[in-house]
């Protein structure tokens, strides 16, 4: 074992869980876990790996091989997760470890439905838990730091910095934790942003971003002039993107598509109300008819109108974003 200068170590890791048919995400259990523990130059000093048995659902899917590659006679010789927990455990307390990192979001909820499970059949948990009260998804501040436009999954990522699997691929657990510590060792040790890899990964991200901003916003504007603009309207609208009040031509678009749909999809109907949200100023046109008590209570305004009101809705309520 090697000595980190600062005493300092770190833990990169991932998990596999149970999935497929009738397992929903509430009911996951783990499958196998993975770690890699490097000092603060990023010398690997331990690794661990071991697949576990699952208590509801040991008999794994078809989907779940296919994704893991593990086989049913691996998980059946496996030891239970809570055993597999205790080793990794005693690592990172060996290490002197708090925080696990992993990417995403799903670590944490698998191993808390895990110890769901161990509790219905009154098994022992407390190592799980212990392991999932140190869980850090490093994920959102990763991408920031990289300033990628929007979350990679981390074979993408990995794979821009070189990373390629010494045996099996993807959704091995100590093969995810190793791209998760290759990642992390590249934005902290090199000058990624030169990479060739990393290049191009994200300016495919911007483009695909682009793109799918270039299609959202065609959709609204499409769903925004479905029924003609009043000469007010049109008036109104030309006036703003002249001015280039981007925002006000935003809320235009978006406030109109939304009235212009109600009214589409309800052709008999003549009254109306605009509800508008407290929390993001989104809103939702619906029936007079249908408001109902859930919607009166968390609303911020609500605001009635007509079929052949359309007009004066849309420019009163832009008004106030000038």
């Amino acid at each position: 074992m090697s000595v980190s200068s600062t005493g300092s170590y770190m833990c990169f890791a991932d998990f596999e869980f149970t999935c497929g048919f009738n397992i929903s995400s509430a009911a996951s259990e783990v499958l196998s876990a993975g770690i890699i523990i490097c000092d603060d130059e990023y010398h690997i000093v331990e690794k661990y790996y071991s697949t576990a048995r699952p208590n509801k659902h040991p008999v794994m899917t078809k989907q779940c091989r296919k994704l893991t590659k593990l086989t049913q006679d691996e998980i059946n010789v496996s030891p239970d997760s809570n055993d597999v927990m205790r080793d990794i455990c005693n690592i990172l307390e060996r290490y002197g470890i708090s925080s696990v990192w992993v990417w995403g979001n799903f670590d944490r909820p698998g191993l808390l439905s895990d110890i769901k499970q161990h509790s219905k059949l009154r098994r022992p948990s407390s190592s799980i838990r212990r392991v999932a009260d140190c869980i850090t998804d490093i994920q959102y501040d990763m991408t920031k730091k990289m300033q990628l436009p929007q979350a990679v999954n981390i074979k993408e990522l990995a794979s821009a910095f070189g990373y390629v699997p010494e045996e099996g691929s993807f959704h091995n657990a100590i093969n995810d934790a190793a791209a998760l510590y290759t990642i992390h060792r590249a934005v902290h040790t090199t000058d990624f942003r030169s990479s060739e890899g990393f290049i191009k990964l994200r300016e495919d991200r911007i483009e695909k971003l682009e793109a799918v901003r270039i299609a959202a916003e065609k959709r609204r504007l499409e769903a925004a002039v479905a029924i003609p603009l009043s000469g007010e309207e049109k008036e109104y609208y030309d006036r703003i993107c002249s001015e280039k009040l981007e925002s006000v031509r935003k809320r235009f678009i978006y406030v109109r598509g939304k009235a212009a749909s109600a009214l589409l999809k309800y052709p008999d109907v003549n009254d109306f109300i605009l509800i508008v949200f407290s929390n993001n100023n989104g809103v939702k046109a619906i029936p007079a008819s249908k408001l109902n008590p859930t919607l009166r209570r968390y609303s911020a305004r609500r605001i009635e109108f007509s079929r052949d009101g359309l007009s004066e809705l849309v420019l009163g309520e832009c008004r106030r974003y000038e």
